[in-house]
């Protein structure tokens, strides 16, 4: 019988192990997720793979220490925040998959929970991966970092914040009404994240149809809706989480 926190939360994984997802994309895990945080039916046809992870925390009281996430950046953030991230493999600890290879948190793509350590191979389960839960055996050349939840010692100290993250505390709090350059640059941020505004638009004003745009990205990332571009927003933005 599994005994510690992370023998129970390992158990719990496994037994989920080969569940996918229904055709239209729907996950208990979703769903799930969604229920808790007060997200519309749809979201529980979201990618899954982090929400997963939450939900089997939950099942056995974890859900404080492995963390309560949809968003993978923003999750490998929160373990960054509270000094237990790093880049040292550790059986139970929750890993952070940039299939570019960087280590840049903003471009994290995937998360998975370390089931045990083989030299340089990385033994995963992990959810959301050909659309279903499964074992994985991964290379650390895609292994973005590694957050460290309570049961697991000896942690790395966190890293620094980057330079971009700095630039981002600084920026401006925008909102319908405002002008300038930093409108313009949101402007542009929501074309690159596939949220632009019709042509025609002025780009240095901060209008309705900005404003509506502005609450479409924050909804399609997670955040709280209300068309202001503040520090969380322009994080995203920016991919700097």
């Amino acid at each position: 019988m599994p005994s510690g926190p992370l023998d129970r939360l390992l158990t719990v994984a496994r037994g989920e192990l080969g569940r996918a997802e229904r055709q239209d994309g729907w996950t208990r895990y979703g769903d799930w997720w969604a229920d808790r945080h007060g997200k519309p039916d749809w979201w529980a046809k979201q990618p899954w793979c982090d929400m997963f992870l939450a939900w089997c925390a939950d099942q056995v009281g974890l859900l404080a220490d492995v963390g309560d996430f949809a968003y993978t950046p923003s999750h490998a953030s929160w373990f960054r925040q509270r000094g237990r991230w790093g880049h040292t493999p550790k059986r139970g600890a929750v890993v952070f998959f940039d299939w570019a290879g960087s280590r840049n948190i903003a471009a994290i793509d995937h998360v998975g929970l370390v089931e045990a350590v083989r030299g340089e191979t990385v033994i995963t389960i992990e959810g959301n991966t050909a659309n279903k839960v499964m074992r994985r055996a991964r290379s650390q050349t895609t292994i973005a970092g590694f957050g460290y939840p309570a049961y697991v010692t000896a942690t790395a100290p966190v890293a620094p914040p980057s330079r971009t993250e700095q630039i981002v505390k600084k920026l401006p709090t925008l909102h319908k009404g405002a002008t300038g350059w930093d409108v313009k640059t949101v402007f542009y941020l929501l074309h690159a994240r596939d949220h632009g505004l019709n042509d025609g638009i002025d780009d240095t004003q901060f209008g309705v149809p900005m404003e509506d745009a502005v609450r479409a990205f924050q909804r399609a990332v997670g955040l709280v809706v209300d068309g202001i571009c503040g520090p969380k927003t322009w994080a995203a933005l920016l991919r700097v989480q």
